[in-house]
């Protein structure tokens, strides 16, 4: 996937219906973290420009890591909202949060901060899921406090109107 990226080859965007992401990809979480609770709060009628697959990867890709760093038995959710021209799909999770100094890091390759070197991830999970969110016109983003956890949030633009009714 990076090396697709660094070539400059883009993806196939589509109208995608986020409730019908967000269920998919929390039945996923559900078999993937089973010893977490997984709330699900997908929105009834949004829709976003984008590619389904890619956003059910990157979708994974954030629950895994919730998963990772997220104590047995707490939630980890998924949920989406409107503003203007973008819908923003959050993941947020109870984990211990990430230090403030870790934070401009945490999407760059090969990047693991001090808690998740003990892990065996190559530290590539969030570079790609910044990616495949770029090359679908987006942008992601965290904001976490330590003790508190995480939210990481994917801004999507919104599929036009008349596309969208299609659906």
């Amino acid at each position: 996937m990076l090396a697709r990226a660094d070539a400059g080859q883009t993806l196939r965007g589509e109208v995608v219906p986020l409730a019908s992401v967000l269920t998919e990809v929390c039945r996923r979480a559900r078999l993937m973290a089973p010893q977490h609770t997984i709330v699900c709060e997908p929105p009834p009628d949004l829709v976003v420009q984008g590619n389904r697959d890619a956003l059910i990867q990157v979708l994974l890709i954030l629950v895994d890591n919730a998963h990772v760093h997220t104590a047995p038995g707490a939630a980890i959710t998924l949920s989406a909202s409107l503003a203007a021209d973008h819908a923003t799909i959050s993941v947020r999770d109870t984990g211990p949060g990430i230090l403030p100094d870790a934070l401009p890091h945490i999407f760059e390759r090969f990047y693991r901060g001090e808690v998740s070197r003990t892990g065996s991830g190559a530290g590539l999970g969030l570079s790609i899921a910044r990616e495949l969110v770029e090359a679908q016109g987006g942008a992601i983003t965290v904001a976490s406090e330590p003790g508190h956890g995480s939210t990481f949030s994917v801004t999507l633009p919104v599929a036009p109107t008349s596309t969208a009714a299609g659906v």
